[in-house]
């Protein structure tokens, strides 16, 4: 378990948490309709941040420069300010360590630099200048997992304090919207032109919206300080579906897994509410209900925050886990707004008004695209903690590796390919046909999920396993440096010319990192953690640290991990098959 010591929301709703919360309490929402912001040709519903309202904000904080930061990065540091002031912590200690989640960060400065340098669309630029403000001296570590990030940056962060002799983790989850982001959605038909209603029958689709949020974890409680109650990240999980990098397990496989992870030993009687995912669109509510009804917890009220704020994608999980809190703290569960007629593949108990509550633990569900789930048991008063996932215990052992590189590739027998074309994708395709693989599935990916399966079916093959048979007992831990940039650039090019607009779904599904990762499960039957991190460099270390860390936290046997890179038509692949020793 780790202790909330400080947290802050910036959002269109307020500066703070405790402005973020008198909001919700009196039921505002910060959505409406916008029409002709970012050039889009089509109207959309949304939770913008005002940016000159931004920029006061920020001028007030010392050593603030605003033409030094983008919008993302002005919201991080400001909603991280705070929270370490809360905290009462010097940020620029080396017992500090910063988690940054985000699904895309600066992937506007595409369309525009604006004067920035040319790496600063990199995630994990972002993080170094976000980190750099307060001057830490550590690299950040960087999460982007899709929808369930903020939720996994907070299953890192305990981790980092567990098990790496950090004192403190400043958890932040940011993202801002833009014309790429919003015209992504609008192509998946997945927007609702009005408030979204999450667990209603007739809901249409989602709403997006705008936020930072950040959470300051420590090791000890005793680093609460003063008159602040104890609040415990009691438990986390995440599994994976492995069934469609897109679309949501119907039986809820991976959602109902992490939950059953963290409510295990703990008596689900003392759950005051589950803070659902909760995005509106069909096909999430559903799975959600479903894997409610498997972990018998239908007759505990469940809620959805996205119609106060929207979908605010790298800081959900954390900016819900914040105001869930404070629902706890105040002992009100509030109103899923939005939500007129209940109805979800599974009957659960949506809160259609306020209630009361004197319970002291909520659960928070996410998922989010690439097969990702994620839960965390979140408890206020006395510290008490579920059965800790202790995991297998022993050496971690290499089993098989592989790698791939704009013109050759190594087998893990020694045997080495060289490439016949001068072209990378050429190349890619001709490794599948050396391979002899039968997986139609492979001509409709992107480039970087290519090359990744590439090397897991050379690594997969030599440990003698298929993709016949499921793999609970499997997980996949991939980093990289670019994330998705190639394919955000591609997207980008769909979108760049007003006269000839034509947004692609079947492009925009592979601009996020964790795809190759979701992938990879999906192909092998993987259904345990899938996690992916973004860092400048291959760090094997750090790769080696995060694997042992699977291991030790999870049910995990084998793991899937390494670096698998591809940006600007440049391959770099390092892939690893790691089984822990008993």
């Amino acid at each position: 378990m780790i202790f909330n010591i400080g947290d802050n929301i910036v959002s269109p709703l307020g500066w703070t948490t405790a402005e973020n919360w008198s909001a919700a309490l009196a039921e505002c929402s910060g959505l409406r309709p916008y029409n002709g912001t970012f050039g889009l040709p089509e109207p959309f519903f949304a939770s913008l941040i005002d940016e000159e309202k931004l920029n006061e904000r920020f001028l007030k904080l010392p050593h603030s420069q605003i033409e030094r930061y983008t919008k993302v990065e002005k919201m991080a540091i400001l909603s991280a300010a705070d929270a370490v002031q809360s905290a009462a912590i010097d940020p620029s200690a080396p017992e500090v360590i910063f988690v940054f989640s985000t699904t895309k960060g600066n992937v506007e400065l595409l369309e525009d630099l604006r004067g920035y340098e040319p790496e600063r669309p990199y995630l994990w630029r972002s993080a170094q200048l976000v980190a750099r403000h307060f001057g830490n001296p550590n690299e950040p570590v960087v999460v982007s997992n899709a929808c369930i990030s903020g939720c996994a940056a907070q299953v890192a962060a305990a981790r980092l304090l567990q098990r790496h002799g950090y004192r403190y983790a400043v958890v932040v989850g940011a993202d801002v919207l833009s014309k790429f982001i919003i015209s992504g959605f609008q192509s998946f038909k997945a927007l609702s032109l009005q408030l979204c209603r999450p667990f209603d029958a007739d809901r249409t689709g989602l709403n997006l919206g705008e936020a930072a949020a950040t959470i300051v974890y420590a090791r000890d409680c005793a680093d609460i300080p003063a008159g602040r109650p104890c609040v415990t990240l009691a438990a986390g999980a995440i599994c994976n579906d492995a069934n469609h990098i897109s679309g949501p397990s119907r039986t809820a496989e991976g959602l109902f897994a992490a939950v059953s992870q963290v409510l295990d030993g703990f008596d689900i009687n003392d759950v005051a509410f589950v803070n659902a995912h909760g995005t509106a669109t069909r096909y999430n509510d559903d799975m959600e209900s479903v894997a409610m009804d498997r972990a018998q917890l239908t007759d505990i009220p469940v809620n959805s925050l996205k119609g106060y704020f929207g979908h605010t994608l790298g800081a959900a999980g954390i900016l819900e886990v914040i105001l869930s809190t404070q629902e706890l703290l105040h002992h009100r569960v509030l109103r899923t707004v939005g939500c007129e007629t209940p109805g979800t593949a599974a009957a659960v108990k949506v809160t259609m008004g306020q209630e009361s509550t004197d319970k002291s633990a909520f659960l928070k569900m996410i998922s989010g695209f690439g097969g990702g789930n994620a839960a965390l048991l979140v408890t206020v008063g006395e510290p008490r903690t579920a059965t800790e996932t202790t995991g297998n215990g022993g050496g971690v052992k290499l089993l098989a590796e592989a790698r791939i590189s704009d013109t050759d590739a190594l087998l893990p027998d020694g045997t080495k390919l060289s490439s016949t074309s001068v072209d990378t994708k050429q190349w890619l395709g001709e490794l599948y046909n050396h391979l002899g693989m039968n997986y139609p599935k492979f001509f409709k990916m992107d480039c970087l999920s290519k090359a990744g399966i590439l090397a897991a079916e050379m690594v997969m093959r030599a440990v003698g396993q298929s993709n016949e048979e499921l793999k609970n007992d499997w997980g996949v831990v991939c980093f990289n440096s670019a994330a998705s940039l190639d394919d955000d650039r591609t997207y980008q090019a769909t979108i760049q010319d007003p006269e000839n607009y034509f947004p692609s779904p079947s492009v925009f599904v592979y601009t996020l990192a964790n795809i190759v990762a979701g992938e990879m499960a999906i192909k092998y039957k993987m259904r345990g953690e899938t996690s992916f991190y973004v860092s400048q460099h291959f760090d094997k270390e750090r790769l080696e640290k995060a694997v042992a860390d699977v291991f030790a936290r999870t049910g995990a046997h084998y793991l899937l991990a390494g670096w698998v890179d591809y940006d600007n038509g440049h391959c770099n692949v390092q892939l690893f098959v790691f089984k822990i020793e008993n």
